[in-house]
Formats: structure tokens, C-alpha cells, sequence
């Protein structure tokens, strides 16, 4: 895929780690979407969001925008059974992103296959929260992502 004329891939948080996938959105489709809210396109020239722009939302909200199985895992802190997500074996070059918010969590040259779950050794900075029970969420609508471990590939030995 040419990363120059699409946005590459969008893809949106589901799971402890595991992601479910959107179709990629041409670069032109984009403009056409602009001041919409749509989780699952990710514009390439846009910049990550600062982390005072907080999207806060009452539950009610959150299960009128988000599929049961993604309100389960990203506001109720649940899992996804593993080895069941469709991004397990994805490969292709581009972000992942937050399911509830679209913020860009995660750069595909940070992925590698480690257990039933997408996982990977950084995230984009500022993009995710480490709290200290271990628990990562997401920067700007505190989505649930999963855990980060110390079991990880260099250059971090992380595993997100």
C-alpha cells in the first residue's frame, strides 16, 4: 500500500492489545470527512492529539458509538479471548488507533508477534498511559488498551 496516497492503515483498539481492523480511507475520502468523528480513519498529516483535548463521554454515550464487545473491553477494562483478533497476523505499514477516540496509539514498525494478541515495543509518545498496576489506556478518552510488561524485544524490552 502507498503510504503517500492513502491513509495507510486505521485501526481501532478491541481488545488487551487486540485491535480490530478498518478498511483504508483514500486520501481524498478524508477531506470529504473532515469534522466528523469516525474511530476508524486516522488522516496521516494530522498530528496526534494534545493531552488536554480529553474525550469524555457518560457510558450511555460511549454504547451508542462503540459495538458491545469494544464497550466491553475499552470502558469495562474486559479481554478478548486470544488468538481470536483479526490485526493478530496484520502486517501492513501503518497506526494503530483508539476504537473510542481515533488517537493513533501505536506505529506498525513497533509490532511483533508475541502471544495470542497484537503486540508492541512502543507506543507514540504521549499516546498511551502506563498506570501502576501495569494497565495501559488511552491518552485522551482513557479507553482500556491492556498491560504493558517488561517481556519485550529491544530497543524497550516492553510489551504492549
Amino acid at each position: 500500500m502507498n503510504t503517500g496516497t492513502a491513509v495507510i492503515v486505521a485501526i481501532g483498539i478491541a481488545a488487551v492489545s487486540a485491535f480490530a481492523l478498518s478498511r483504508p480511507i483514500a486520501q481524498d475520502q478524508i477531506k470529504d470527512r473532515k469534522g466528523t468523528v469516525d474511530a476508524s480513519v486516522v488522516d496521516l498529516n494530522q498530528s496526534s492529539p494534545k493531552r488536554d483535548d480529553k474525550v469524555v463521554k457518560t457510558d450511555a454515550e460511549w454504547q451508542k458509538i462503540l459495538t458491545p464487545e469494544q464497550y466491553r473491553v475499552l470502558r469495562q477494562k474486559g479481554t478478548e479471548r486470544p488468538y481470536t483478533g483479526k490485526l493478530l497476523h496484520h502486517s501492513g505499514d501503518g497506526f494503530y488507533a483508539c476504537a473510542g477516540c481515533g488517537q493513533k496509539l501505536y506505529d506498525s514498525k513497533t509490532k511483533y508477534d508475541s502471544c495470542g494478541w497484537p503486540s508492541f515495543w512502543d507506543a507514540i509518545p504521549g499516546a498511551v498511559d502506563k498506570h501502576p498496576d501495569l494497565e495501559a489506556t488511552c491518552s485522551k478518552c482513557g479507553g482500556h488498551l491492556g498491560h504493558i510488561f517488561d517481556d519485550g524485544p529491544p530497543p524497550t524490552g516492553k510489551r504492549h
